[in-house]
């Protein structure tokens, strides 16, 4: 019958979540004689709220959006300590493995970690398509340290093999990868100009509509106002600065 409970595993995983990191907190500050009361009410972790909100917001996203250290190596940290205390329960014997309450954490771990393994693998993706935009000064502020190491040894080999298979039998003006201007532009981007779906979480105000987005004339053209607790079907360039901008954080999310 666990499939019944299934619509609450998310806040089941983030009381057990907060119910560790309060046990662990307790027991490096008071000993490890000090308890927490399960039974009392659990404090909950916006850590995990934060990273299912990322990792939806990076599925939906046309491109990389920043990188939070912090979120990601607390998380991994939590997740650590709860793989630990289960192995631990279920080899001291503890804890039964067949307890519908052991299945239940087991269960919620295994799907948080897929969620910050699945947050990664998209950022790796979206690198991998677009490897030299992504090499670029600008856009490097957006990457991990580890990212950042990736890009640059998976660039070094495609444009490598890319010397072997085929430029060198061009003439030399053709073989070069990252010619930019006006006319032509060998690097590949994003497309900032793809619609998803946005849920307004707080107030945004005007939103400045640029006139290539509208047939109406400068002087009658009005400014985008959205409602907060409404989803709209958008451009992504419209939003972009409510994803990428840290004062704008958390006021939108994808969907």
């Amino acid at each position: 019958r666990l499939h019944l409970r299934a619509p609450s595993l998310f806040q089941v995983l983030r009381n057990r979540i907060s119910y560790a990191m309060a046990s662990a907190e307790t027991e490096e500050t008071f000993g490890a004689s000090a308890e927490v009361d399960p039974e009392e009410e659990a404090f909950e972790n916006p850590d995990v709220e934060n990273l299912i909100r990322r990792w939806r917001n990076e599925k939906y996203a046309p491109e990389v959006l920043p990188f939070d250290q912090a979120l990601i190596e607390n998380m991994s940290e939590v997740l650590d300590f709860v793989t630990e205390t289960l192995e631990e329960e279920r080899v001291e014997g503890q804890q039964d493995p067949h307890d519908p309450d052991f299945c239940l954490r087991s269960l919620d771990l295994e799907r948080m970690r897929y969620i910050l393994r699945d947050y990664l693998r998209i950022r790796l993706w979206k690198l991998t398509q677009w490897p030299q935009h992504y090499l670029q000064p600008t856009n490097q502020t957006l990457l991990s340290t580890a990212e950042r190491t990736f890009l640059k040894d998976f660039w070094d080999n495609k444009k490598l093999f890319f010397e072997n298979r085929l430029l060198l039998a061009l003439p030399a003006a053709s073989q070069n990868l990252e010619d930019t201007n006006d006319l032509l532009d060998m690097v590949r981007r994003p497309d900032i100009e793809k619609h998803v779906y946005v849920r307004i979480r707080s107030d945004l105000g005007k939103i400045d509509i640029p006139p290539s987005m509208t047939q109406e004339s400068a002087g009658t053209q009005q400014p985008l106002v959205l409602s907060e607790g409404s989803t709209y079907l958008l451009r992504y360039c419209l939003v972009k600065e409510f994803l990428t901008e840290p004062q704008h954080d958390g006021k939108v999310e994808l969907i």
